[in-house]
Order: structure tokens, then sequence, then C-alpha cells
């Protein structure tokens, strides 16, 4: 996750996605597992906003379609940008002195509904838990996070994701993949033995994909 090259990784992946999901004219399917990535930025507000600040938002999602509704296990990161003994400031190391990062994991109930054969809007909800690091380490707890957005979902080429030009080849096996908008708010309430509760939140806005075998 602390890659500088994800970013643009994806960003070539969702292009590539994009144009294939426009140009499909399959339906895409209503159940089925999949998997969901995606990339963006964060807020906090509170204790957390000196800490923490503005950070980079990523996360990751295995989940489970039936009908309307979506299961979805999910891990995230909120990473500083600007890293002490990190490989040119960003890859590995530690948040600078005095900011964090947060490490999250929870699961989400998921909303489904759709708007026409490629488009649906979500929301999604649930627990989750948060240990935080740097200038927060040795704070543990527990929360709740609440998401909506939407996704343009499709039929692609499965060998895109090795390499985005592989979605336009007319060979290979076809998957159900989407590109989707996620905006929401995780709240967060954290404590350590000795130290002052934090109860505050991060707001975050991402872009991301996924892929599976119909969702």
């Amino acid at each position: 996750m602390h890659s500088s090259s994800a970013p643009a990784v994806t960003a070539a992946i969702v292009a590539a996605l994009a144009a294939m999901i426009v140009a499909s004219s399959a339906s895409h399917a209503g159940n089925g597992l999949y998997v969901a990535e995606s990339f963006g930025a964060g807020a906090a507000n509170g204790p957390l906003h000196s800490v923490v600040g503005g950070a980079l938002h990523v996360r990751i999602g295995l989940g489970m379609r039936f009908g309307h509704v979506a299961i979805e296990p999910w891990i995230a990161s909120d990473l500083q940008t600007q890293r002490d003994g990190g490989f040119k400031g960003l890859i590995g190391g530690d948040p600078a002195s005095g900011s964090a990062d947060l490490e999250l994991k929870g699961l989400d109930v998921k909303y489904i509904v759709a708007l026409d054969r490629h488009m649906d809007v979500f929301v999604r909800a649930g627990p989750l838990l948060a240990d935080g690091n740097g200038a927060l380490t040795g704070y543990h707890g527990a929360g709740v996070g609440v998401a909506g957005g939407a996704q343009l979902t499709g039929r692609v080429r499965a060998l895109g994701f090795l390499w985005a030009p592989l979605f336009f080849l007319e060979r290979g096996p076809m998957v159900t993949g989407a590109l989707f908008l996620d905006a929401g708010y995780d709240a967060t309430f954290l404590r350590m033995t000795g130290g002052a509760p934090v109860h505050a939140g991060i707001a975050h806005v991402s872009i991301g994909f996924a892929i599976g075998t119909g969702f």
C-alpha cells in the first residue's frame, strides 16, 4: 500500500476499464464474488486533525453480492505522504515526526440499486477496528463506517487487469468489471492505557475498480 506507482497503475486500469464498460453491450450480473481496490484522499477532523490531517486513503475489499445486497470485509489505510526512513520520502518508512497513519479493517453490508444496465448506486455501512502508529502508536479501538457511491459496470477481458491494453483484445476470459466512485466517513473511538481517548473520524473520497464473477 506504500508504493508510489500504485495510483498511476490504478489510473491506467481505470481509464481502460471505463472505455471497455462504455463499449460493452452485455448487462452486468446481479450475483457473485468480487475484489475491489480504491485510492483517494482522506481528511481527519477533531483530535485526529493535527496528527492524521489529509492522508492518502487506500482500501481493498472482498465481497459477495446476492441480488441487491453485498457482504464486504475490507482493510484500509490512511497514510501520510511524508515519511521518515522511506524511499524518496514516500515508500515504506514511518509517518513523519508528529504525524500518524491509521490502519482499519471492517465488515460492511452494501445495498445496491441498478439505474440501468451499466450504472448502479450504492450505500454501505458496518463496524470497524482501528490501529494507530507514529504519533498514535499504542492506540487501538473500534468504530463505524458509512459511505455511498456509484459504479459503472460491464463485462471486460480479465487479462486487462495484468496490462491495461489487453482489455481491448478479443480473446481471453471475460469477467465483470466496475469503475466506482466512493465517498464516506469512518468514525473511530481510540484508546490507549494511560493516554487520553481519541474520538474522531476521517472523511474520504476515492475512485477505484472491481473485478469479479458477477456483481
